[in-house]
């Protein structure tokens, strides 16, 4: 393949953000609003000092299968030119968003129930 070269006015495709979680579709809103819940992400104070208020933020979900959905944010700036002045804080408080995404995933998994695993178990079934 050779790399594609653009015409001068031609404009890069736009990358929305995405993330395939375990969580089947029924639950998803629940998960992201328990992730969300707590964060700088839905203070309004927080929102209007790191920029986010000139942002419109729309999420959408997907279902991959019965058990993973996936979450697609797509940041748009609501006055013009905030996307460029304020491109810094869009993309911290997008990873921020993620990042919650990610804790709420990993507290869930500290207290899921372990199965057994290992020769333990395997030796108690004789």
């Amino acid at each position: 393949m050779e790399p594609q070269k653009r015409t001068k006015n031609e404009v890069a495709p736009r990358h929305i953000p995405q993330e395939v979680v375990p969580v089947p579709f029924d639950e998803v809103r629940d998960f992201v609003r328990d992730a969300l819940r707590g964060t700088s992400l839905v203070d309004p104070v927080a929102s209007a000092l790191s920029g986010w208020a000139f942002f419109e933020a729309r999420l959408r979900f997907t279902p991959v299968d019965a058990t993973h959905t996936r979450i697609e944010l797509d940041v748009a700036g609501t006055v013009r030119g905030a996307e460029t002045l304020l491109f810094v804080q869009r993309r911290g408080e997008i990873d921020r968003f993620f990042v919650a995404i990610q804790d709420e995933l990993d507290r869930r998994e500290r207290w899921r129930p372990q199965l057994p695993t290992g020769r333990a178990s395997i030796e108690g079934t004789d």
